[in-house]
């Protein structure tokens, strides 16, 4: 007679060997294969979504989401947000170059020193939209919601002149829609509801405070 063992499913900080390369590469490739043809489609996108290409919404929806679809948990996806970041920004600058562009020196430009500070926040937030509790998975999305709400905000604040409104608008209707989702998804009590929706709100006063007065 045998007996069976039944086998404890790995710890939301966990991860094996096959499933942190497997995530990886989903990440690392994703990232460089994004980056380097946002290079190449800028030049062809229409007037109201040209600023994907140089917008933190942009840059921070894409990591967000590879972290996501790699199924990291959320300890190796601290690391894969960093990873993101710059695998991004390196494939769009290697594309640039290739196509006669001039762009800065490997692992020089801003947005290197973004993603190292923004992306472990971000991708711990992507892996806990899968693996943590209620209460998690959508704080999980608030980063995210928060970067599109700030950007929208001041991008039609105080650049709207010069690029197209609609590209802000979107990222602000993009952040509504998706911290509602969440919230839905959640179904909280309001004490819940109110703390998921005054840390977005939060997160994205900074980032628009951080965008309009200190960066500037």
């Amino acid at each position: 007679m045998s007996t069976r063992i039944a086998s404890t499913p790995p710890r939301w900080y966990s991860a094996t060997w096959r499933s942190g390369l497997l995530a990886g590469a989903v990440v690392l490739l994703g990232a460089f294969l994004i980056g380097g043809l946002t290079s190449i489609a800028q030049q062809y996108l229409p007037d109201w979504l040209r600023s994907l290409s140089n917008s933190a919404g942009g840059w921070t929806m894409f990591s967000f989401l590879l972290v996501w679809a790699s199924r990291a948990r959320p300890l190796l996806g601290g690391f894969l947000g960093i990873v993101a970041f710059q695998a991004l920004n390196e494939g769009y600058g290697l594309v640039s170059l290739w196509r006669g562009s001039f762009y800065s020196e490997p692992f020089a430009s801003n947005w290197t020193i973004i993603g190292l500070a923004a992306g472990p926040l971000l991708g711990v937030a992507a892996a806990l939209t899968r693996y943590g509790s209620p209460l998690w998975r959508a704080l999980g999305v608030t980063p995210l919601a928060a970067v599109l709400l700030g950007e929208g905000v001041y991008g039609l604040q105080f650049i709207a002149s010069t690029t197209s409104p609609i590209y802000w608008a979107l990222e602000i209707v993009l952040a509504v829609l998706f911290m509602g989702i969440a919230v839905g998804r959640m179904r909280p009590r309001w004490a819940s509801a109110l703390l998921v929706v005054g840390v977005w709100l939060a997160g994205s006063f900074a980032f628009w405070f951080l965008f309009a007065f200190v960066l500037q």
